[in-house]
């Protein structure tokens, strides 16, 4: 190449000058006032879904009240009060330290468990996608595990989405009590199992509604 980047490229000033590029150029280029802007944090409490998320609002208020507290010992710092006043300044100013402290407790408890749910329905739906593309694979893999549950069954029907029946019944290797059937009420992936020893379901979206209500219970 005859030439290069130094001796091609242009740099357009303020002033619509083209200049040859050099650093200096480049850097005296920019904006001759730089004004130095501090960005101070604002607690937004913008509408979420339509209405203000109430737990944005006790923040933005906790702040302010914090800001008072400290103001106040501000004050007594500079002996701006005196006498009794410092005294019942102090002892209002724990008070709502305390008050806020287990505010902040209880906010951060509600702030884990809703992002606890939020993965929890995230996984719901990994799982869903996964029994969707996989749900033959899976419904076998659940009736080998049932069987061995059950060995000593001597009639055992098999329930299977039609889906999934209509892939596994050429590929399932069963005992002639063994019988597999096709059930609509059944969802992919699942399997229901009836015996002379029990029933068992094998539906793993049950299992995971199951885990959701435990999980309620505790939190």
């Amino acid at each position: 190449m005859a030439d290069n980047v130094y001796s091609s490229a242009k740099v357009i000033s303020k002033n619509d000058n083209i200049q040859k590029y050099e650093l200096g150029n480049f850097i005296n280029s920019q904006p001759e006032t730089n004004s130095v802007t501090t960005s101070t944090a604002i607690l937004d409490d913008r509408e979420i879904n339509g209405r203000t998320d109430p737990l944005l609002v006790e923040v933005r208020n906790l702040s302010n009240k914090l800001n008072e507290i400290a103001l106040k010992v501000s004050n007594i710092e500079n002996d701006g009060v005196k006498g009794r006043d410092i005294d019942a300044q102090v002892v209002q100013a724990i008070r709502d330290l305390k008050h806020y402290a287990a505010f902040f407790e209880q906010a951060t408890f509600q702030m884990e468990t809703k992002l606890l749910k939020t993965s929890i329905a995230i996984a719901q739906k990994v799982i869903s996608i996964e029994v969707g593309e996989n749900s033959a694979k899976i419904a076998k893999q659940t009736i080998n595990h049932l069987l061995e549950k059950i060995k000593t069954a001597s009639k055992i029907q098999i329930h299977l989405n039609p889906k999934d029946y209509e892939i596994l019944k050429s590929q399932l290797n069963l005992e002639p009590f063994i019988e597999l059937h096709k059930d609509a009420n059944v969802v992919a992936g699942g399997v229901v199992i009836a015996s002379d020893l029990g029933n068992f379901d094998g539906n793993i979206e049950a299992k995971v509604a199951s885990m959701l209500e435990s999980l309620d219970l505790v939190i």
